[in-house]
């Protein structure tokens, strides 16, 4: 298969910015997060690395490290550039009204999808009743769901997402597979037709690490989901120890095993679906 096609379209679905005016947005770190100190780029520097690189449009995904629960950046920057850039913000669901909260986001700030961060060494939450309402009202936003798990929290993803088939979800990180085996906990939740995989930097990092082929286990995991649940994203500037363009050249040799119809799909069809937003933003690459 050749690397790239001359009409191939990439939307980058997982980026992460901050502010260079810190005094407007104001940090509010939770965890280490190295990267807000040592490689921070605004929405202006992400667009500057995304036209270099001919990525017509991203996702910008609450940086949780360094915002908490503040999503005004990704909102606003988003607003700034529509037609680029699409955000998802994140609610806390130990909050007063986490569904209002939602709601507030997208129909008053332009937020098109929200982040569950369910990361813990137990059992998450995402399945706890008490979420339920998050989930119902994103599905009557309209609001695509991300879901942020380790692989023993999987069950619980597989729970809600059985209770709510009808809500679009994707993983993140594909569910930070344990590198040098085979994503047997991933490949177990394929039946799950609203789930759809982010196959990001650090995942592709760890199949390099662990001696395998990149490109090898990305075919095996669009052969078991379908080209159409399956898409890339960079994870910049978390992602820092090498340039965006680094990161484009690497996601277009782990899926240039593919077909020129499911690389199509994987590097941009898909986030074009699930965040129609984007649409524009490949329509106008293309012409």
């Amino acid at each position: 298969m050749s690397e790239r096609s001359s009409d191939e379209i990439l939307l980058d679905t997982h980026t992460h910015v901050v502010a260079a005016d810190r005094a407007a947005y104001p940090l509010s770190r939770t965890g280490t997060g190295r990267w807000i100190d040592e490689a921070p780029h605004d929405a202006e520097a992400l667009l500057a690395c995304m036209d270099a690189s001919g990525v017509a449009g991203a996702v910008l995904v609450q940086g949780v490290g360094a915002y908490s629960f503040d999503n005004r950046y990704v909102a606003d920057s988003a607003a700034r550039h529509p037609d680029r850039f699409a955000s998802a913000c994140c609610v806390d669901p130990n909050g007063e009204d986490p569904a209002a909260t939602l709601t507030y986001w997208v129909r008053e700030r332009g937020v098109r999808g929200v982040r569950l961060f369910a990361l813990s060494a137990g059992p998450s939450w995402l399945d706890e009743p008490r979420t339920f309402p998050i989930w119902e009202r994103a599905a009557e936003l309209g609001a695509h769901v991300i879901v942020t798990a380790f692989p023993h929290q999987l069950p619980q993803v597989r729970s809600v997402l059985a209770r709510f088939p009808d809500v679009p979800v994707s993983l993140d990180h594909c569910g930070f597979p344990p590198p040098g085996s085979e994503p047997s906990e991933i490949y177990a939740l394929a039946d799950l037709e609203n789930l759809h995989l982010k196959l990001t930097t650090l995942v592709l990092d760890g199949v390099s690490a662990s001696g395998a082929d990149p490109a090898a286990w990305v075919e095996r995991i669009v052969a078991r989901f379908g080209a159409c649940r399956v898409m890339w994203g960079s994870d910049f500037c978390q992602t820092h120890d090498r340039t965006y363009a680094e990161l484009v050249a690497l996601a277009r040799r782990a899926f240039s095993r593919l077909t020129d119809e499911e690389r199509s799909w994987c590097l941009g069809r898909t986030a074009a679906r699930l965040w129609p937003s984007l649409a524009s933003a490949a329509s106008d690459a293309k012409r």
